[in-house]
């Protein structure tokens, strides 16, 4: 979005530009615009394309802290409407989003929280679980509802990461495997399910995920009956001599009993590495 269109529009709510000299050092990341109205003080990153933009970078631009006697509003400024994904990190963090319409016209897509009286408190980093299992596996789609709904329920940026859902997929079996390599580089612990017959696929996946990730990092669960026992008896074995514990479960209910259970000790470790209390410390 051109300075020019975001200057008019904040004037015109008697906002004064500031100039390009002052330098608050509060402010987690470089802004192109300062806006000041009132002891409000709106914080502008402007961005070359609606497509893309880094977790990372909403979650620093997030850690802002508060500048003394004034509020402070943060905003990134988009040529057109960005994505839902976009959208939803933005709002997950209280990052604002303008981006300008057809009629050259500034529209807020997403509030900025506001920054004032205190710091920000510490933040949870953005952490991703990889699927490893059969596709069409009931526990695959349970567990992504169970992180879903921890993720909304308790207000904590933990996702899960299926690999037929990166855009890049479209079932083309040639660009799966480095799909699958740059998904795990993203994430922080994987969830191999193993239910019935062998596929090679997955044997792949859990062996560089052993390569790849601390045991306590790989969360292991294989269905306690007879076929699944023998296709992957090799697998099991591999996995044992290198100190991964696994979880035997029975039924899909079983399965996301014991899930929820587990999860629920990432989160809590999560809170307790970064700094941030636990509200459902109770529960």
């Amino acid at each position: 979005m051109e300075r020019e269109i975001l200057i008019e529009h904040f004037q015109r709510q008697g906002f004064a530009l500031l100039d390009d000299d002052i330098n608050y050092n509060q402010i987690a990341l470089a802004t192109n615009l300062l806006f000041e109205r009132d002891s409000v003080i709106k914080a502008i990153v402007i961005r070359e394309t609606a497509d893309s933009l880094p977790d990372s970078m909403i979650q620093r631009f997030s850690q802002s802290a508060r500048i003394h006697s004034k509020t402070l509003e943060i905003f990134f400024a988009f040529p057109s409407k960005p994505t839902v994904k976009i959208l939803n990190s933005c709002k997950l963090f209280g990052v604002g989003i303008l981006y300008k319409d057809t009629h050259n016209s500034v529209q807020t897509y997403a509030e900025s929280k506001q920054i004032k009286g205190r710091k920000i408190i510490a933040a949870i980093p953005k952490t991703q679980i990889f699927f490893s299992s059969r596709q069409h596996l009931e526990e695959r789609k349970e567990g992504e509802t169970i992180i879903d709904d921890q993720r909304d329920s308790l207000k904590v940026p933990i996702f899960p990461m299926l690999v037929e859902n990166d855009q890049q997929y479209s079932n083309d079996i040639r660009k799966l495997w480095p799909i699958i390599c740059r998904c795990m580089e993203d994430c922080q612990y994987v969830l191999v399910i193993l239910s019935g017959e062998y596929r090679k696929i997955i044997d792949r996946e859990t062996r560089r995920a052993l390569e790849y990730y601390d045991p306590d990092e790989i969360l292991f669960y294989i269905k306690n009956d007879k076929q699944t026992k023998e296709e992957w008896k090799d697998l099991i074995e591999f996995v044992i001599q290198h100190n991964v514990k696994y979880t035997d479960y029975f039924d899909k209910r079983d399965f996301k009993l014991k899930f929820n259970q587990r999860l629920m000790k990432i989160i809590i470790k999560l809170h307790k590495d970064n700094g941030v209390q636990f509200l459902a410390d109770g529960l």
